[in-house]
């Protein structure tokens, strides 16, 4: 065949099939056989059929075959570039706060540690024992207890908790039932007539007058607005009313509860206008406290605590969507399926049609029958345990336990740390929940203040929280019971330290004297204190009181070398004598009990005292 006709015929079929690609024909001049050279502009399989007869019939395959379709899991573009925490909206750092106290792992436990360890205690102490009871009543009355818990909950989860009270009439109960667990309102049997007298006309005269705040609660601060100049806390605070009351003041009248016809007739119209309107409503600041974490005084609204890892958690979470990514693509794997090879080639789109329809089910597992010209390839992405390793999150639980200044140790042991590390840690935890207690001891004296002043009380009590929360309780029992011991703290203030009940033990321990002096029950005063010969009263001193030693004006008298004097009829021994008396064996352990009571100074002593004794002829 002429070149010239050969290349008429190939531009007619570039002409008439662009995505065919036919580069050029040549024909072999003795045995009459064509070539087309192809190079298909579509990245898909094509060729020229001549078979079915009317002339040359290129065919793309990719426009005819069908689309194998596979489940998968919705893929997000990441988006790693974020907004500064600081410079955004206060509110929306309240928002963002509370939505990682649910949802972060280490966030949420953090606070909720935190909250428990702040909230731990709670007392009130005084020498008045009718303020002390009219201040532990009230408490109970208005459900102190549980508002303490939300406020320490807010004050580390938000930062900037605002309380809202309720004045009423408030008066005690008159009857003698406590309203205290486990406590009596008076003791009959240590007060006279007049005592008592005095105490009943107290109650009807003088706790009975004046309003008192009967009702408290915490204030949603996503609705909470400082309005205001802050020269000088010279602020106010409004609500917006929530969406709920406008709803509700949007209800036909018909429609409304006994309940929700009373809630509207005690709202402030005042209220009502700003939750019609979308207004806010300007409060009281004499029922208004608040409570703040680390806020200065020009500063509006105080930062959540978490604030510091806002952008750690949007980067550890970047990083999981990145893994997910990852799984995104292993669970849509390519699957590469051959059919025919160079012995057996396959040319008829019915039956690659037919294969592609064996794989195109809703099941992720294939049932395909064929014969030997199938091949299956299945293409997964390599290196799939680097990829989704946790090398890469170390530095972000770093970042993350920094900023939030905890340690994982106390969440969930799962750090490696050394006892000097973990007693500096603790120390400053321990720093975090005094600031918080200091915070809201303030709070509760601003009430205790008001409280006093309408009561015509000359003072108030002292708020005392439970401070053994994070230390050694062996060695703080062991330290405490040593000053008592030495009589230098209280039996009350040691058991009232250690959870006790001052008066139900004190109860307890009347109730015992007898039996500890009839020698049932341990021994009188403390068994460090005793003298040499056991018994107290040979210096002249009161029963069970530590010695005053000798009595003045008296000589000393002549030391008798006794080692083991005649007990006389119900006499108990003294411990000098039990000491000589033991055996080797019973002698160490005793010496060894001692050491576990004593602090190192007390124990070199009290080992010279008891060698002397054991060992003098």
């Amino acid at each position: 065949m002429e070149q010239e006709l050969l290349n008429k015929v190939t531009a007619d079929l570039k002409e008439k099939y662009p995505d065919v690609g036919i580069q050029s024909i040549e024909v072999n001049d003795n045995t009459g056989q064509t070539t087309f050279l192809l190079e298909p502009t579509k990245k898909s399989l094509a060729f020229i059929d001549t078979n079915k007869g009317g002339g040359v019939v290129p065919y793309v395959y990719r426009d005819k075959a069908a689309v194998i379709n596979r489940d998968s899991v919705q893929r997000q573009n990441l988006d790693l570039i974020s907004k500064n925490p600081f410079t955004e909206d206060p509110k929306e750092s309240f928002k963002r706060a509370i939505n990682y106290y649910y949802t972060d792992p280490l966030v949420g436990p953090s606070t909720n540690i935190l909250a428990n360890l702040a909230r731990k205690g709670f007392e009130n102490d005084i020498d008045d024992a009718n303020i002390k009871q009219f201040y532990d009543t009230w408490t109970f009355d208005v459900g102190f207890d549980a508002l303490l818990d939300w406020i320490y909950l807010d004050f580390f989860k938000v930062g900037h908790v605002t309380t809202y009270k309720v004045l009423a009439k408030y008066e005690p109960r008159v009857s003698y039932l406590s309203p205290i667990p486990g406590q009596k309102i008076t003791n009959k049997k240590k007060q006279s007539k007049t005592t008592t007298g005095k105490t009943k006309a107290a109650k009807k005269n003088i706790w009975s007058k004046g309003h008192l705040p009967v009702s408290y609660t915490v204030l949603n601060p996503l609705l909470v607005n400082i309005n205001g100049s802050l020269l000088f806390d010279k602020t106010s605070v409004a609500l917006t009313p929530p969406p709920e009351l406008s709803e509700l003041l949007k209800k036909n009248s018909s429609e409304l509860t006994d309940e929700e016809k009373a809630l509207i007739k005690a709202l402030p119209s005042d209220l009502k206008i700003a939750a019609e309107k979308g207004g806010e409503f300007k409060l009281d600041p004499r029922l208004v406290g608040q409570i703040t974490y680390r806020k200065q005084p020009y500063e509006r609204y105080a930062r959540p605590k978490a604030l510091k890892v806002f952008d750690t958690i949007e980067y550890k979470n970047a990083l999981k969507q990145a893994d997910l990514s990852t799984l995104d693509g292993i669970t849509n794997y390519i699957l590469k399926i051959t059919i025919g090879n160079d012995e057996y080639p396959v040319v008829s789109q019915e039956e690659l049609e037919a294969v592609s329809q064996l794989f195109n089910t809703p099941s992720k597992s294939f049932d395909c029958v064929w014969n030997h010209t199938l091949e299956i390839e299945k293409i997964v992405s390599p290196e799939i345990d680097k990829i989704l390793g946790q090398g890469k999150y170390e530095q972000v639980n770093d970042d993350m336990t920094t900023g939030l200044a905890i340690t994982r140790a106390i969440i969930d042991g799962g750090t490696d740390i050394n006892t000097a590390e973990v007693d500096l840690l603790v120390k400053g935890l321990m720093e975090e929940v005094n600031y918080a207690r200091r915070q809201v001891t303030r709070w509760i004296y601003r009430e205790y203040q008001q409280i006093a002043e309408a009561m015509n009380f000359d003072r108030f009590p002292k708020v005392r929280w439970d401070d053994g929360v994070l230390m050694d309780t062996i060695l703080y029992m062991n330290t405490l019971s040593s000053m008592v011991d030495r009589r230098m703290l209280s039996y009350r203030t040691s058991l009232e330290s250690l959870g006790f009940d001052y008066p139900n033990e004190l109860k307890n321990m009347e109730e015992e004297v007898p039996l500890v002096e009839a020698g049932l029950f341990g021994v009188v005063g403390s068994p460090w204190q005793q003298s040499k010969m056991g018994i107290q009263p040979v210096q002249n001193s009161p029963k069970g009181t530590p010695s005053k030693g000798r009595p003045t004006g008296q000589p000393a008298g002549k030391k008798k070398t006794n080692v083991n004097p005649a007990k006389q009829p119900g006499q108990k021994a003294s411990i000098a004598e039990d000491v000589t008396n033991m055996t080797p064996s019973n002698y160490l352990s005793f010496l060894d009990g001692a050491r576990s009571v004593l602090s190192e100074d007390d124990y070199i002593n009290f080992l010279d005292w008891v060698s002397r004794e054991r060992f003098s002829e």
